[in-house]
């Protein structure tokens, strides 16, 4: 009786490990993709409009399978450009219709990536004048709340070789070898 037990738990298990199809995995929305900047970007000069060139950072793996492989062709354009403004608030570039090329060759869509000094990687952050505006707030009352108005937030530079992180926009069947 314990044998055949055994036996049924190990099917299962087998079964659940395992796509239900050999020829394709499902990509849920949402799964991370790194994206490695491959020209400097300056939140100063950039213009709406500019295609912005990435590659995939690191291979992207669900399940055991490679989704997006390392070093595959990423592209995007940038749809806004908000420069610095009091209280610190640094610049921000806006990149929309990303599209990565998965391990089948099919064109992805990606979720827009905001390129500010929190979320990209190896961009030193330039808001510490907002941290300065609540201390002189809490320090000094409304009088270091208008001095934190006067602190303008810094423009951000991307050097090449920066990293993003961009999600998949929609679930989707990515075709097995």
């Amino acid at each position: 009786m314990r044998s055949a037990a055994a036996a049924i738990m190990i099917v299962v298990l087998a079964a659940v490990s395992l796509p239900a199809s050999a020829a394709d995995m499902d990509v849920p929305a949402g799964t991370s993709v790194p994206l490695k900047f491959l020209a400097p970007m300056d939140s100063a000069t950039v213009k709406e409009g500019t295609s912005v060139q990435f590659e995939v950072a690191a291979d992207v793996v669900v399940g055991r399978s490679v989704i997006f492989r390392k070093g595959s062709p990423v592209e995007g354009t940038v749809t806004d450009v908000s420069q610095p403004g009091i209280f610190g608030q640094s610049a921000r570039v806006h990149i929309g219709f990303i599209k990565a090329t998965a391990a089948d060759g099919r064109p992805v869509g990606l979720s827009p990536l905001d390129v500010t000094p929190e979320s990209v990687k190896q961009v030193k952050d330039v808001g510490t004048a907002a941290g300065s505006s609540v201390a002189g707030a809490i320090l000094l009352g409304p009088i270091g709340i208008a001095a934190g108005a006067f602190i303008h937030g810094g423009q951000v530079s991307i050097p090449a070789g920066a990293v993003g992180i961009a999600k998949v926009g929609e679930a989707f069947k990515l075709a097995l070898p």
